[in-house]
């Protein structure tokens, strides 16, 4: 029961929110060749000219869509940069190419995105949210010299320090708003082939039930949660991803060796906090750190100016 239940909860704090319901900005086709030897095309978009400076946002999950980061693509974008936004291979947009390794297959996938925007010498700056900030790290592993910073958003520990108490402390919080048993094995079970009813019904009911505790005002959480659909989330590409990254997870060592600098932007109401921020700290530096108070997981929506401040310092600076 557990891994399902904390796998699955997981997901709902992994991916950010706005009021459209697709992608609003261009959209660019390349084709892929992650997984297999037939190229398909998949899709991203971009926004902002071509010779401004690069910055790929990677949103969490895993197994949700990344049209609701548009907002933060477009602020972005207004600071004079190129940004990058796209559905990960077999979600969204992107359905139709199903990974078979899922992380390696995204990572491929960014730097196809990244080999297609940048020119000769160039590096991009990586802005990840929640899981997006392992992906984010797991792609500076693997290609280096493509990245120029690190921006991570209300990120998972390496580790997941920060998750261990996930699940109690979501349950805790619903309860204030809903009369639902969490801890029923008639709700919850271990493995996606065993689940008893329906699929979308479950996933339905966790979107509106479970994504607004994640919210300070839990009311604006509710209309939040009410744009999204079945279809913005699979379970298990979920799951699968999850047990991949467990199988082999990012070591401190690993990213003590990036010489780009990593900054970390979080709020204080985070669920994930302060657990995620002291892990870190004990076993790596971050250039810098910004903690927003009165938010929970989305802070560009419950704080969007202090955090589109900190942003745009984290961006812009040196360090």
């Amino acid at each position: 029961m557990f891994l399902f239940q904390t796998m699955l909860l997981a997901g709902f704090f992994l991916f950010g929110l706005n009021s459209q319901a697709a992608y609003q900005t261009p959209v660019i086709s390349i084709d892929s060749s992650v997984s297999g030897n037939e190229a398909i095309p998949f899709l991203y978009h971009a926004q902002g000219d071509t010779d401004s400076p690069k910055v790929i946002l990677l949103g969490g999950g895993p197994g949700f869509s990344s049209w609701n980061l548009e907002p933060i693509q477009q602020q972005i974008a207004k600071m004079g940069y190129r940004v990058l936004l796209t559905d990960m291979l077999g979600i969204g947009e992107n359905h139709q190419i199903q990974p078979q390794n899922i992380l390696h297959s995204w990572v491929e996938q960014i730097n196809q995105i990244l080999s297609n925007e940048l020119k000769k010498d160039e590096s991009a700056i990586l802005v990840g949210h929640s899981w997006g900030a392992l992906m984010a790290m797991l792609y500076a592993k693997a290609h280096n010299d493509k990245v120029s910073k690190l921006i991570l958003l209300n990120p998972v520990d390496p580790h997941k320090a920060s998750m261990q108490q996930l699940t109690e402390q979501i349950n805790q919080r619903n309860n204030q708003f809903v009369e639902q048993d969490w801890n029923s094995e008639e709700n919850w079970n271990n493995e996606v082939d065993n689940i008893n009813q329906d699929i979308e019904h479950l996933t339905l009911r966790q979107i509106q039930q479970v994504l607004p505790t994640y919210f300070m005002d839990y009311d604006l959480g509710t209309q939040y949660a009410k744009q999204f659909t079945v279809r913005d989330f699979d379970i298990e590409l979920n799951i699968k991803a999850w047990k991949e990254y467990d199988h082999k997870p990012l070591e401190y060592h690993e990213i003590n060796g990036f010489s780009q600098p990593i900054s970390f932007i979080d709020c204080h109401q985070d669920y994930l906090m302060p657990y995620n921020l002291n892990a870190m700290q004990k076993k790596m530096t971050f250039s810098n750190v910004t903690l927003i108070d009165q938010c929970g997981h989305f802070p560009w929506i419950e704080q969007p100016k202090d955090f589109y401040h900190a942003l745009e310092k984290d961006l812009r600076s040196n360090f």
